[in-house]
């Protein structure tokens, strides 16, 4: 090699040595970026060039081949799939959350407290039959009693309005997510094309595809061109550059969503189902589904339950009063009537107003008898009684909701663990920065000296060669 190439060769090793301090420098400014991955110089030794008659054939230098990211693909998956875990976990244990807490149990509020003072005002009618006050404090108890039912089922919907409103938001944030993948993908397919470092640019586009992934549990498919798909129940969601539309259909109140479930469809494919497993949004899904008091979606569950109880409270109750006589003697009459045209908690209504209405006495016992009164006062105590079934939702109610949060708190632990892995892994280290950056300080500083030294070599060879003896 000509001591000329020396200069190309030591002009290479300063340009290394400047690329990496440079990447170092880019590193230590993002050490606080979120979702920024660290970057290092790739390198190659230049072979010697061809053709060059050396005595001792030597390299030409070094070549900075690329800027690379340190990330790991399968801990990026990683992060995904368990952020998508627990936003499924968080939303579900909220959801059953608010529904435990509705219950107001145990407490004086809660519907056991209520109903127990509604027997126990029986039991006192039984004593005092035909007593104004006695059965005036009976019917105030009552009257509580519908409208606790009525809460109830009133915070059912607000619940239930509330989380549809979050799979509303959902869908709209995913969709908004969805045109800035789009839009990364097309820059960093140019980027890539035209030779340049889209490393900035794929973090970015990996934090939007972690938040969609704890959205809507979608998992990514990357491309040699650099871009990335991002699959949602198997379709894609982002393809390159194009976007899909998602859409939140069927029922927008608790009353509907029986009759029209709520589901998640393509706007391309209205009526079918878009099969989001996982994320925020499925689990709103889940949490809104038509339901029964023993299965089925949580809310709609709650609301039916109080349906069920104001449906089983007016039948046993109606089924006793109605066998007995008033004190003027009149028979036949129901306690507890429901609008059928409302549901069944909200319909529930006292229909006595006062003593006379209350069919307390045994007919044919005379007006001191209470017996009827007696026996409904005994429903507080039955095994299959509406206390019973009020028991059984709340206790079921309780199991679910620390089912609930104790998967909520291992999904939250295995996503922060999957994150720490990943920033162990591409996150910033500040120590290793540190020692990176003095390596290629003494890089350039060796480069440099080559070159000084080279220049005065050539100095020396053109500018004083012949000049001794002069």
């Amino acid at each position: 090699m000509s001591t000329f190439g020396g200069l190309s060769t030591a002009y290479t090793g300063l340009t290394a040595a400047r690329a990496g301090m440079d990447t170092v420098g880019q590193n230590i400014a993002n050490v606080n970026t979120p979702g920024y991955t660290r970057q290092r110089v790739a390198t190659s030794a230049n072979a010697a060039v061809a053709g060059v008659s050396t005595n001792t054939p030597i390299g030409a230098g070094v070549n900075v081949d690329t800027i690379s990211r340190l990330g790991d693909a399968l801990l990026d998956s990683r992060v995904q799939s368990t952020a998508a875990a627990s936003g499924f976990a968080d939303l579900t244990a909220s959801a059953m959350n608010a529904i435990e807490a509705s219950t107001y149990e145990p407490g004086d509020t809660g519907l056991s407290s209520t109903m127990q003072s509604f027997w126990a005002s029986w039991q006192n009618v039984a004593n005092s039959p035909g007593n104004a006050s006695a059965a005036n404090v009976m019917l105030q108890a009552a009257s509580t009693l519908s409208s606790r039912i009525a809460q109830g089922y009133t915070d059912s919907a607000s619940q239930w309005n509330t989380v549809h409103d979050q799979a509303a938001s959902a869908v709209a944030q995913i969709n908004t997510l969805a045109t800035h993948v789009a839009a990364f993908n097309d820059q960093i397919r140019q980027t890539t094309a035209a030779g340049g470092s889209p490393n900035e640019l794929i973090d970015q586009r990996n934090v939007i595809t972690a938040k969609i992934a704890s959205l809507a549990g979608s998992t990514t498919v990357g491309h040699l061109d650099g871009t990335m798909d991002v699959m949602v129940g198997g379709n894609p969601l982002v393809s390159g550059a194009q976007t899909r539309t998602l859409v939140l259909a069927g029922a927008t109140q608790l009353a509907d969503a029986n009759s029209a479930p709520v589901r998640v469809e393509w706007a391309i494919h209205p009526g079918g189902s878009a099969e989001v497993s996982g994320g925020k949004l499925a689990a709103a899904v889940a949490v809104l589904a038509p339901g029964t008091a023993a299965s089925g979606g949580s809310i709609v569950a709650a609301s039916e339950t109080y349906n069920a109880l104001a449906t089983q409270l007016a039948t046993v109750v109606n089924a006793i009063h109605s066998t007995g006589a008033t004190p003027t003697g009149a028979t036949g009459l129901a306690f507890f009537t429901i609008d059928v045209l409302k549901p069944a908690a909200l319909g529930l209504s006292v229909i006595p107003t006062d003593v006379s209405q209350v069919a307390a006495g045994i007919p044919g016992s005379g007006a001191a008898n209470g017996g009827i009164a007696d026996a409904i006062a005994a429903l507080g105590t039955s095994t299959a009684g509406p206390d019973a079934t009020w028991s059984a939702f709340v206790v079921r109610t309780g199991i679910q909701t620390g089912r609930a949060t104790n998967q909520a708190a291992v999904a939250t632990q295995a996503s922060q663990f999957a994150a720490a892995q990943q920033a162990s892994q591409s996150g910033v280290d500040m120590d290793q920065e540190s020692t990176d950056l003095l390596m290629y300080q003494r890089a350039y500083q060796g480069a440099a000296r080559m070159m000084t030294a080279i220049d005065q070599m050539l100095d020396t060879l053109i500018n004083r060669t012949g000049l001794a003896g002069r």
